[in-house]
């Protein structure tokens, strides 16, 4: 498997990106693949709980009243973010303005972002950067993590890898996880820094406890692909699953390849298929081929043709062929092929046409 390229990986809602933060969740706990449903009588507390937290009738953000500004007090950057966060992008830029200009870092920081999003204004990521720029020789580590990633992809900037490390390295100082990551993954390639495995894998653990997912997926490939020349299955699947259980697609479907073949684990055949049943529903081609095989030779779950046939249309249709499920599609009578379509169909409506004869092998 390939070391994943430096990506502009970043924390970056416009929120985050100026001044919010990420909750962190440590939960390693067993896994599975959803939540029992609620009774009727759970069901109807619930709603009844909830009336008194959300609005029946739901508005958009721009719909939302402007936040008050006390009597007799100035507009600060908190209060700015305020009105941006409720969509009032024309409005925040009112505000945020004039303070930018008179220094206030994180109002330059929201400048950079409006600017770079087109929130507010026209989209112009060469006046994002000058801003961030601003924002950064005043000290704002967001902003240092936000202009990293322009010169680290060359948008509004030259790309120059140095550049982003640098900036990179002062928002890891403040602890921002993508920061941390995006530094870990250029000492990994040696661009930008110096080749070192040894500082990428300690950069990658710092952002990995930080519940980085990226993170402790990457790292998790480190050990158990050897990276550097150090394979620890064990360490390697721990990562792997923290990821997972974070929600990261990739490490879903690894980390039940490792469960199924017990490297790194004990074996669990049923808790590989969860895995892959999260990773298929959220889209993954590859889960839903492993899926499909789960279904076909009864490994993790019954014995089920028409679920296997259906996991694995969706999958060829997104380009992971298998020669060897197109055959065991292929010797289903045509009512189960039919009943898989069908089937296929409800999964990913807009993937499979209705006219495609699956019955044809893989192109």
């Amino acid at each position: 498997m390939e070391q994943p390229a430096a990506a502009a990986k970043s924390d970056a809602t416009p929120q985050e990106a100026s001044g919010g933060s990420s909750a962190q969740d440590a939960n390693d706990g067993p896994a599975s693949v959803g939540a029992a449903p609620d009774t009727p009588a759970e069901s109807a507390n619930a709603a009844e709980a909830d009336q008194g937290i959300f609005p029946m009738e739901l508005k958009s953000p721009i719909e939302s009243p402007l936040p008050p500004l006390p009597e007799g007090q100035s507009a600060t950057a908190d209060f700015v973010y305020g009105i941006f966060q409720r969509g009032w992008y024309l409005t925040a830029l009112a505000f945020a303005t004039p303070l930018a200009e008179t220094g206030d870092h994180n109002a330059q920081t929201l400048m950079g972002v409006m600017h770079e999003t087109g929130m507010g204004i026209q989209q112009d990521k060469t006046k994002a950067a000058e801003w961030y720029q601003l924002a950064v020789n005043s000290g704002d580590t967001s902003a240092a993590m936000q202009l990293g990633q322009l010169y680290l992809l060359g948008t509004g900037v030259p790309q120059d890898k140095k550049k982003a490390a640098d900036l990179f390295e002062i928002a890891a100082k403040a602890n921002i996880p993508s920061a941390i990551y995006n530094l870990a993954i250029l000492y990994q390639e040696g661009e930008g820094r110096p080749y070192n495995e040894e500082k990428a894998r300690e950069l990658l653990k710092q952002a990995a406890d930080l519940n980085d997912d990226e993170a402790q997926y990457t790292l998790a490939l480190s050990f158990l692909e050897g990276y550097g020349g150090l394979t620890d299955e064990s360490k390697g699947a721990y990562w792997m699953g923290r990821a997972a259980r974070r929600g990261n697609p990739s490490a879903q479907v690894y980390y039940g390849i490792l469960r199924f073949q017990g490297k790194g684990v004990e074996p669990d055949e049923k808790e590989a298929a969860d895995w892959f049943e999260r990773a298929a529903t959220a889209g993954n081609p590859v889960a839903m081929n492993r899926l499909a095989r789960v279904y076909a030779y009864g490994r993790g779950r019954d014995l089920d043709p028409v679920s296997a046939a259906a996991w694995h249309l969706v999958a060829r249709t997104m380009g992971v062929s298998d020669l060897e499920l197109d055959g065991f599609v292929g010797s289903l009578d045509e009512a189960t092929q039919a009943e898989a379509r069908k089937k296929a169909q409800e999964f990913a409506p807009t993937l499979m046409a209705p006219t495609i004869d699956e019955s044809n092998g893989s192109p």
